[in-house]
């Protein structure tokens, strides 16, 4: 039986062993006892070459005579507390993977190679499966990621599936790519034959290749990291590692990678390609994410070679200087019109908090531009304010202030800005005191403040919105949201006799887009939170249906219609509410 070979990964010795059996790799996994996926033609094995449930532990133990030690070592959980943080994997299922595979830096259906390895002898490293692989310390050439013929990653899987297995005996040859290969016109399905020695590869500098040794000594524990001057956890170093990444991917300039004297042209160029492409990107995603696992090994040694002189910088200051430049540079993004901060939902380890603190002033100066203010002008409260103030209002005095936004966001964050300076200490607070959705009060304050480039002047337009409240005349909304709360169906009774006229049904729909119509006409709301949409009343219609009937509900109704639903409204206030307007 073949012998795992040290660093070797779980797939590369069962394929090894399955030639040694004569057995197709599917085969030999059956053999030794795996867990897998029923119900399927191919075998799939569970958490393939990621972690060993179990009863697939203790049946490969007792099918080889394995110590339970060596099976481990061979998976990605391996450096689980290190490169690759697993907390939240469950082996009872396959499902708390997706997270994973979103977030942590690994290969988990594929993996990269180095062909001069491979030429030597078939044995597939396990560290070539993590997102940092770059660059063979022992051939110094960068690793592939793509066979060159079938163009699939390398170690994809069989049978349509990443994690499915060869069943047919007589069809593997290791020295091969064995991707399975779809039917064309030219040939049949079958395996690839691209033999792995050949795939091109790209000479890589010595001090590159240095690096990456560096960098793998740390993850498999054999060498202590100092981040800053001072030692850290393994699990510590790759956060600082991740969010370094981050940040060069953010702010690197060309300047920077011609600077690099340890990138290859094709590393180089795999950064700046990427780079461009999630600038353009027009949506969000995970492939367009700073924190995303690098997309290849060009990629993954440009960030080793970028992050090299924040993470084993020499002390803390010569780190802070570099720090100083980078945050700098991400302040400068964040602070331009229409743009937020991308970092973020990146975290920061604890060994780089205190520079990036030192290097970059807090993500807002909204705050302290408010303390300033006169508490003198403050004449209203929480309970006087709408969910989104005035439409021209908003276009006349703070549209200018918030380039590249969404009138609805804008109005709600207005709207969050006068419960500010009627005495609310924070953004949290000041949804709360007026009764607004904290989660849609988070994503408009957490992302537009940073949109906001002269606090002074933001906060001055607030106050003249604040004055003009004054001048109509203080509106107690609070008290309206609390009366129409209920409000989920104008009585049929109410609709008929302006409705009957014009030849349009009474039907509950309308009935209940009149609803949503009187309690934003009254409250301020964004009608999408109207009593009358609440999902449990639309449980057979889609979100979408519902938008669009409001849309057409808004685009038709006439005058005496709306006159009506306004008397119908302040009838309700007078009743519930003495004393409304």
């Amino acid at each position: 039986m073949a012998v795992p070979v040290s660093g070797e990964s779980f797939a590369s010795w069962l394929s090894r062993a399955a030639a040694d059996w004569q057995l197709a790799p599917g085969e030999a996994a059956q053999v030794v006892g795996l867990e897998r996926r029923a119900g399927y033609s191919a075998v799939r094995p569970v958490f393939f070459g990621i972690a060993l449930t179990e009863r697939s532990l203790l049946r490969t133990a007792a099918a080889t005579g394995l110590e339970t030690r060596v099976l481990r070592a061979m998976q990605l959980s391996r450096y689980a507390a290190s490169a690759l943080d697993f907390t939240g994997l469950d082996l009872r299922s396959e499902a708390s993977l997706t997270a994973l595979g979103h977030q942590e830096w690994a290969l988990f259906t594929s993996s990269r190679a180095c062909p001069k390895c491979l030429a030597a002898r078939p044995v597939w490293q396990l560290w070539w499966r993590l997102g940092i692989a770059a660059v063979c310390p022992v051939h110094q050439v960068l690793l592939v990621d793509v066979c060159s013929r079938c163009h699939s990653r390398l170690g994809r899987g069989y049978a349509g599936h990443p994690r499915g297995l060869i069943t047919r005996r007589g069809e593997v040859d290791l020295s091969r790519c064995n991707n399975r290969r779809p039917a064309s016109r030219r040939r049949k399905a079958g395996l690839c034959d691209q033999k792995l020695a050949t795939l091109p590869t790209t000479p890589a500098p010595a001090a590159l290749a240095a690096l990456q040794q560096r960098v793998l000594d740390i993850a498999e524990g054999r060498s202590a990291p100092r981040v800053a001057g001072r030692t850290v956890a393994p699990a510590e170093f790759f956060a600082a590692l991740r969010f370094t990444a981050a940040l060069v991917r953010l702010v690197a300039t060309a300047d920077d990678l011609a600077g690099c004297a340890t990138l290859p042209d094709e590393a180089a160029e795999a950064f700046a390609a990427d780079q461009h492409g999630r600038q353009r990107a027009s949506r969000g995603g995970a492939g367009t994410q700073l924190q995303a696992s690098p997309p290849s090994a060009s990629h993954a040694a440009a960030l080793l070679a970028l992050t090299e002189p924040v993470l084993f910088a020499p002390d803390a200051h010569a780190c802070q200087d570099l720090v100083n430049d980078w945050m700098g540079r991400a302040v400068a993004w964040r602070r331009t019109p229409g743009k937020s901060d991308p970092l973020r939902p990146v975290p920061r380890p604890p060994c780089l908090e205190p520079l990036v603190r030192a290097a970059a002033p807090p993500a807002s100066r909204i705050a302290g531009a408010l303390a300033v203010r006169p508490a003198a002008r403050r004449s209203f409260t929480a309970d006087h304010l709408p969910h989104l103030v005035n439409a021209d209002d908003y276009t006349e005095l703070l549209e200018p202030h918030l380039p590249g936004t969404a009138p609805v966001s804008g109005r709600r964050l207005a709207a969050l800005a006068l419960a500010r300076l009627a005495g609310a200490t924070s953004w949290q607070q000041a949804a709360a005191a007026v009764a607004m959705d904290p989660f849609r009060a988070a994503r408009v304050t957490n992302t537009l403040v940073q949109r906001i480039t002269d606090p002074d002047a933001f906060w001055t337009a607030v106050e003249q919105l604040g004055s003009r409240l004054l001048e109509r005349g203080l509106v107690d909304y609070a008290a309206r949201r609390r009366a129409l709360a209920g409000l989920t169906a104008v009585p049929h009774a109410v609709l008929y006799p302006v409705c009957r006229p014009l030849d349009h049904d009474v039907t509950l729909q309308r009935r209940r887009h009149a609803a949503a119509w009187v309690w934003r006409h009254f409250t301020g709301g964004d009608v999408r939170e109207a009593p009358a949409y609440l999902p449990e009343l639309w449980k057979r219609t889609s979100t979408e249906s519902v938008r669009e009937g409001w849309r057409r509900f808004a685009a038709w109704i006439p005058d005496t219609v709306a006159e009506h639903l306004i008397a119908f409204g302040c009838d309700l206030l007078h009743h519930d509410a003495p004393g409304e307007a």
